[in-house]
This record gives structure tokens, sequence and C-alpha cells, in this order.
């Protein structure tokens, strides 16, 4: 049992140290408790995703390059990162702003996919592990190794908050919102699209013209 959740935590490590990252980015995005839980929430949403896949469908995703389909995913905070400087300059801004957005159901909803999406996008090494890792274990170890996982989910997610909320960064993140979130946001994606190998992988098949 030792052996399993010290082989847990390093694998969670190893693959989700990058995350942590991520993670700075979508809580520099939110500051109310429903919006941190919609990340939460979606955070884990992701994980529970890539551990199923990993372990349940190890079969079909090894014949497919799976970490540059998901990587083709980093557009998604590509086009969030622009959309909100779009909204900043123009005086649109989300009605989160004023307290309203994050209320409405709809809004949490997709704030929550927003983050299920990330995750995945920036999952893809994070699957070659689970084809590895969770496939060899049995039953009673994938059981305890899930829970490290979540445990270790967790404290990502409060060492994220926790910075996030430092009285330093939170201001300076409020006061530079207009242009810190879309470069984060912009950078994240340029990030994902790069280090799971996507542009190339489209270079060698022609995806993008020279």
């Amino acid at each position: 049992m030792g052996l399993v959740i010290t082989a847990s935590v390093i694998a969670f490590v190893t693959t989700e140290m990058d995350d942590l990252l991520v993670m700075f980015v979508l809580f520099s995005k939110v500051n109310r408790l429903r919006e941190q839980v919609a990340v939460i929430l979606g955070k884990y949403l992701g994980l529970v995703f890539l551990i199923a896949a990993g372990k349940l469908f190890a079969g079909i995703i090894s014949r497919f390059p799976v970490e540059q389909l998901l990587g083709l995913l980093g557009i998604i905070p590509i086009t969030i990162g622009i959309r909100y400087a779009v909204r900043e300059y123009t005086g649109k801004k989300d009605r989160a702003d004023g307290g309203q957005r994050i209320r409405c159901p709809l809004a949490f909803c997709a704030l929550l996919l927003e983050t299920v999406i990330i995750t995945l996008a920036n999952g893809g090494d994070s699957i070659a592990v689970c084809l590895s890792f969770f496939s060899s274990l049995k039953q009673p170890d994938f059981i305890i190794s899930c829970i490290v996982f979540c445990i270790m989910q967790a404290l990502w997610c409060v060492i994220a908050i926790s910075v996030m909320n430092a009285a330093s960064i939170r201001s300076y993140t409020e006061e530079s919102r207009g242009v810190i979130i879309p470069v984060l946001f912009v950078a994240l994606g340029l990030y994902i699209l790069i280090k799971s190998g996507t542009v190339v992988w489209l270079f060698s098949r022609g995806g993008i013209p020279a």
C-alpha cells in the first residue's frame, strides 16, 4: 500500500506540476467563492476523465495521437484571452464584474466547462501516464491511487487559491486584469499547443501552411 501511495504521488507530481501554473491562470480570473467552486469542480471532472480514459480505454487511445489532438484545445484559452481583452477595451465587460453573471447557473456551468476543457487540453501527458500506470494496477491499488490523486488535486487547489488570494498578487491582478488575464490565457494556450507537440504534428501533416 505504501508503495502504491508513493508511486501515485510521484505520478501526480511529475504530470501535474505544470498544471499548477495552469491553475494560477484559472484562479487569476475569478475572485468569488462560487467562481472558485466552479473551477475546482472543473479540475476534478477533468482529472476523472483523464483517469477513466487511461484506465478504461487504453487499447483505443493508444492507437491515436491523443496528446496532440488534446493539444488542439489550447485554442480555447487563446480565444478566452482575446475575448476578455476585447470586452475590456470596448467597455463590454462580463456582467460577472458587477457580481451578477456568476449567479446564473448557465454562467457557473460555462466556467466549469471552460475549466474542464483547459484541464483536458493540458492533460495529454497525463493520459500517457495513466495508460502505463493505472492500466497496470489491480482494482484495490487503482482505488488507492485514485484517492491519492484526488487528495493531491485538492492540495494543488489550496496552493493555487492561497497564492492568487495573497494581498499583493490579488491587488496587482485586479488593477491590471485588462492586460494580465488576456496575456496569461493566450500564453497558456500557446504553451499547451507547443508542449503537446500539436504545432509540430500539424506541420508534419501539412495542417499548417509554411
